[in-house]
């Protein structure tokens, strides 16, 4: 049988009847410590009337108020905030410095909440893309579990927190029904909050509500300051009460540590409400700007966008915009002073001059533009005191530090080896080596792989990908497909009107110009293909979904020969198109010739016309076109042998027309 229903019994009978509660709680307080101990006797007896069936949920949704904090009555026992000092007893929650080497330091695989049993009562998990597992908890972790196993905390990070907090799925659906339009009458003043006693409830700017809670608890006779923080629902019964059972399980743990700060934050993300209470955890450094666990913690979740990650030097960096990522999902609870607004205006000044003197500049992913809007809003950030009171300030200062300081620790910042542009790879990934594949494709696409490829590589470095530069690679692409799309358009009108001269499409179908204006039909029809599908595919990720992007390069990238085959993809409605063009001209000249037979198109013209614009064009796209040292060579030698060409045959028709002067003079002489 579950055990919960007794536990809240006792519990509420000892606050009660407990001499600290008559002489500190007003009446409306002990009012409502009656009303949980009659609540929690009537849930005893349900479940012991009950006991075969199966177990209902350990929280509720309450109606009222008084409902909710019948329950929550035991916030770490002071009742507000200010200096109320309470004695507790560490045996009365978990083990004594004694016998501290009780606790279970689980090197466990850490199982999902979705994963338990379908009766077992618990809030749901959290989970998000950019952060691996739920609430940015590793596979593989160390889990701190008290004596009795009714307790259990594990390491989580921020980053998870915000996949929770932006997760619908991980939130209760507002009912559209019963609706209820009334105000009741003088309502003129501001509304409070309500919020179970100690706890102090906040709003953060974009509307989310969360819970933070200060105390000073005496373990034995060692007084510590308290400061808890969650954005877990404490209007449900026993959430309240299971947070600060689990706040003080990890304070008094953290205290047999004798490096463990005493002005620190606890956050705590709760997880499962069954018999184990089970809850994500971080502390909060706010001197060093770090976050910190009380064991070893597996980073994977937050360091894992790059690799080679060995020194704690270049770890700390991401704690830091893990720290400031905290302080966007908790303003409220945290204060920053003035000399922050400093160091962010140094920053954003030195990557405005940076992007001015370099094209590929690492220092951030803003371009010039956001960059100096940020340094226009940092001179309007009100100060008082020396210290940014305003949540919505201190959101707009944590977002941008985050990003500042998630962009060095992805560039290896303070690293040897660190990355000074956006297209240079520290691990040396240059992918210059091509497959047989992109050898033997490249000249039958008119070497326009290996412009995409080029491209490509430029904006896809060691697995990261620039907002910056993929916008720009997207409009291009867009810009360009619709281009080969007129064109195609136009191409494929021709061919239908040479095919629709009678002379050329004369039923028989087996002749050399109708045969390439075939081809060339079907070369547009899949120009225009590809283009609207390429077109239509960027159009709806559009040039902002980086994480998209990301993700799909990933798919592709080869170890050896990078991203290749996306680059022929991208190059095959240019193909399409010039092959169009080619099989077209070929028609016409068919065409042509064969009518030349029949002294209707002069021979002669038409194919030194042909001859030259051929040599023109060709000589045009090896002048034009970005090819290498090599390559130039081979276009010179191909050049020497028509020149030496045509002086032969210059040579020869000389020398034929000479002679045949010479012989009409002997025959005149004669």
């Amino acid at each position: 049988m579950n055990t919960l229903p007794f536990i809240l019994f006792m519990k509420s009978f000892s606050r009660l009847f407990s001499r600290g509660t008559l002489l500190v709680h007003s009446s409306g307080q002990l009012l409502h410590a009656l009303r949980a101990f009659l609540r929690s006797t009537r849930l005893l007896f349900s479940r012991l009337c009950s006991a075969g069936q199966s177990c209902q949920p350990a929280y509720q949704r309450s109606d009222s108020y008084h409902e909710r904090c019948t329950a929550n009555l035991h916030p770490l026992d002071p009742l507000s905030h200010s200096s109320v000092v309470t004695h507790v007893n560490s045996q009365d929650v978990m083990a004594s410095s004694e016998t501290k080497l009780h606790f279970s330091i689980n090197e466990s695989v850490y199982t999902p909440p979705d994963t338990l049993a379908p009766n077992t009562p618990s809030l749901r998990p959290t989970f998000h893309q950019s952060s691996g597992p739920a609430l940015g908890i590793s596979a593989h972790c160390n889990v701190i579990s008290s004596p009795d196993g009714r307790l259990r905390i594990i390491p989580m990070s921020a980053e998870g927190v915000q996949g929770q907090r932006y997760d619908s799925g991980n939130r209760d659906p507002i009912p559209s029904d019963p609706k209820n339009y009334n105000i009741p009458p003088m309502t003129m003043g501001p509304l409070q909050r309500l919020a179970p006693p100690g706890w102090e409830v906040y709003i953060h700017p974009e509307g989310c509500i969360y819970y933070r809670h200060e105390s000073v608890i005496i373990f034995g006779e060692d007084p510590w300051n308290v400061r808890v923080i969650t954005q877990a629902d404490l209007a449900r019964v026993g959430v309240a009460e299971t947070i600060e059972d689990l706040a003080k399980f990890a304070y008094n743990y953290a205290r047999h540590n004798p490096s463990f700060p005493r002005d620190v934050d606890l956050v705590l993300e709760l997880t499962d409400m069954s018999n184990t209470a089970t809850a994500g955890y971080y502390f909060v450094h706010h001197e060093n700007k770090c976050l910190f666990w009380l064991q070893d913690f597996d980073g994977t979740v937050i360091f894992r966008e790059c690799s080679g990650v060995t020194k704690l030097s270049h770890k700390q960096i991401e704690l830091e915009a893990q720290y400031w990522k905290h302080i966007d999902l908790f303003p409220h609870a945290s204060t920053l002073h003035s000399y922050v607004l400093h160091e962010l205006r140094q920053i954003t000044r030195f990557a405005i001059s940076d992007c001015m003197t370099s094209e590929v500049s690492a220092v951030c992913a803003f371009s010039m533009e956001v960059l100096k809007d940020t340094l226009s809003l940092i001179k309007d950030v009100a100060v008082e005191n020396e210290y940014i009171q305003s949540a919505h300030d201190k959101c707009f200062i944590a977002r941008m530090m985050n990003h500042f300081r998630h962009c060095q620790y992805l560039n290896y910042y303070g690293q040897q080896g660190a990355r000074l542009s956006r297209d240079q790879s520290v691990h040396g990934n240059t992918y210059e080596q091509r497959s047989i594949m992109m050898k033997c494709l490249a000249p039958l696409l008119f070497n326009a792989p290996y412009e995409h490829i080029r491209s490509l590589h430029k904006l896809y470095v060691d697995s990261i990908v620039n907002h910056l530069d993929w916008r720009t690679f997207v409009q291009n692409l867009n810009a360009e497909m619709q281009d080969f799309n007129l064109l195609a358009t136009v191409l494929l009108n021709v061919n239908v009107g040479f095919l629709a001269i009678q002379s050329v499409d004369n039923g028989a179908g087996q002749s050399l110009s109708q045969i390439a204006s075939y081809v060339s039909v079907i070369s547009s029809f899949g120009s225009m293909l590809l283009g609207v599908k390429l077109a239509r595919q960027s159009h709806v990720q559009g040039p902002n979904m980086v994480d998209n992007a990301q993700a799909h390069l990933q798919s592709l990238v080869h170890p050896k020969h990078g991203l290749e085959t996306l680059a022929i993809v991208y190059s095959l409605p240019y193909a399409f198109l010039m092959w169009g063009m080619i099989f077209f001209v070929v028609a016409f000249l068919a065409e042509c010739f064969h009518r030349s037979g029949s002294g209707t198109v002069p021979l002669i013209p038409v194919s030194v016309t042909s001859f030259t614009v051929l040599v023109l064009v060709m000589w045009s796209l090896q002048t034009l076109g970005n090819s290498t040292l090599e390559i130039r060579k081979r276009w010179n030698r191909a050049a020497e042998w028509i020149k030496d060409v045509l002086r032969r045959v210059l040579t020869v028709m000389f020398s034929i027309r000479s002679r045949e002067s010479d012989s009409r003079l002997q025959v005149a002489a004669v």
